[in-house]
């Protein structure tokens, strides 16, 4: 029958497997109390946990945490980096690990984001950028255009500046001799009054002045009737 103890290691097992965004576990038997020490160093100086577990117990805890898989990988005393925020950190960390304590310090495998990692593609993994370099290169893509654009339009404010400038000296060297012109709506206005007053001077021509005079020839022939009526 499990004890208190063995029962409550497991809860605190499964917890832990349950909030880490990935884990990495390592055979850690051929290291030394003080590269232990060291060790453990680095992970907590990149914000990881590390934790030697017992097999069993581990066993138990993935099962009950639903990581297919990961209970297979817990054999022998295994040692866990847990990361709670950059799912990258652990495997890199755990990558630089086995390279400084190689051959005594072996990868196991993993999981990534809830996917089972198997011990030959820890490595892989290890070679994801973490969060803070994809951060910092998405600063740096979304920096380059603005950069460029605003060293463009300086560049282009600079040439207008330098254009009007050229204008006004132009302007200052060449003397004032034009004439101003008149508006055509002013010489336009001027010729307008001066219509109209010769239409005013000439007569008006009536109906009587058109019309032939005819009373003087009526006044001949009457003449000539009564000459010969006299005769």
């Amino acid at each position: 029958m499990p004890t208190q103890t063995k029962v409550n290691e497991v809860e605190r097992l499964k917890e832990k497997l349950e909030r880490a965004v990935s884990l990495v576990l390592a055979d850690y038997r051929g290291l030394t109390a003080n590269e232990m020490v060291e060790l453990r160093e680095k992970f907590t100086k990149q914000g990881l946990e590390y934790r030697v577990v017992k097999d069993t117990l581990a066993r138990i805890a993935a099962a009950e945490a639903g990581i297919e898989g990961l209970a297979d990988l817990f054999d022998g005393p295994i040692s866990v980096a847990f990361g709670y925020e950059d799912p990258a950190a652990p495997f890199k960390v755990s990558e630089e690990c086995r390279k400084t304590y190689a051959p005594r310090y072996d990868l196991k495998g993993g999981v990534f984001e809830g996917a089972l990692v198997l011990e030959g593609e820890v490595k892989r993994y290890a070679l994801l950028p973490t969060r803070e370099e994809l951060l910092a290169k998405l600063v740096m893509l979304l920096s380059s255009p603005m950069r460029a654009l605003a060293m463009m339009l300086q560049a282009k404010i600079r040439e207008l500046a330098i254009v009007l400038s050229e204008v006004a000296e132009k302007r200052e060297q060449e003397p004032d001799t034009q004439e101003t012109p008149i508006p055509e709506a002013a010489a336009a206005s001027e010729e307008q009054p001066a219509a109209q007053e010769s239409e005013e001077s000439e007569p008006e021509k009536t109906q009587d002045d058109e019309s032939p005079r005819e009373e003087p020839e009526q006044e001949e022939e009457e003449s000539q009737e009564e000459q010969e009526e006299e005769e």
